[in-house]
C-alpha cells in the first residue's frame, strides 16, 4: 500500500497544472545589409559659381543604409556624374573618416537604418541633367566587406 501512495504522489506531482509550458522558439531569419537611394533627384543651382572651385549645380542624394544583424561601418562612398551628352566628370571618393565629418557617424547600428546625405557637385563643362553612379563600401562588425552600386538620375 505504501508503494501505491508513493507512486500516486509522484504521478500527481508530475501532472501539476501549475507548470508552464513554452512554445518552441522560432529563429529569426538572418538579414544582411541593404543600401538604397531615390531613383531621381533634382539639380539645384548654386547661388554663386566660379568653376572649378564652386560648381554651378549640386544634387543631394539621400543614401539609406540598413544594417542587418550586425553593426556596419560605411568605409567610403564614390560618386561620378555623367551628363546627357555622355560627358563624365572624374570620380570623387569620400573615404573614412571624411564621411564622418560630412554626415555624422559612419556607424550603422545592427537592425537600424541611417540616411546619409551625399552632395554631388557638377556643371563645369557639363549640363545640369544626367546620372550619378555611386558605390557605397561597407564593412560589418565581423570584418566582411561589401560594395553596393547605385544609379541616380539627376533632373
Amino acid at each position: 500500500m505504501r508503494k501505491l501512495i508513493v507512486v500516486a504522489t509522484l504521478f500527481a506531482a508530475g501532472c501539476d497544472s501549475s507548470h508552464t509550458s513554452t512554445a518552441p522558439t522560432a529563429f529569426e531569419k538572418t538579414s544582411g545589409p541593404s543600401v538604397t537611394a531615390a531613383a531621381s533627384v533634382p539639380a539645384q543651382q548654386t547661388t554663386f559659381s566660379f568653376c572649378p572651385e564652386v560648381t554651378p549645380f549640386t544634387a543631394t542624394i539621400g543614401v539609406v543604409v540598413v544594417a542587418g544583424n550586425v553593426n556596419l561601418l560605411v568605409t567610403s562612398i564614390t560618386t561620378q556624374f555623367t551628363d546627357l551628352n555622355h560627358i563624365q566628370l572624374p570620380a570623387v571618393t569620400l573615404p573614412a573618416p571624411v564621411p564622418t565629418a560630412q554626415f555624422g557617424s559612419d556607424l550603422v547600428q545592427a537592425r537600424s537604418a541611417v540616411t546619409i546625405p551625399v552632395n554631388v557637385n557638377f556643371g563645369c563643362g557639363t549640363t545640369s541633367t544626367g546620372t550619378v553612379a555611386m558605390s557605397v563600401h561597407l564593412t560589418d562588425a565581423n570584418g566582411v566587406s561589401s560594395v553596393t552600386d547605385l544609379t541616380v538620375a539627376v533632373r
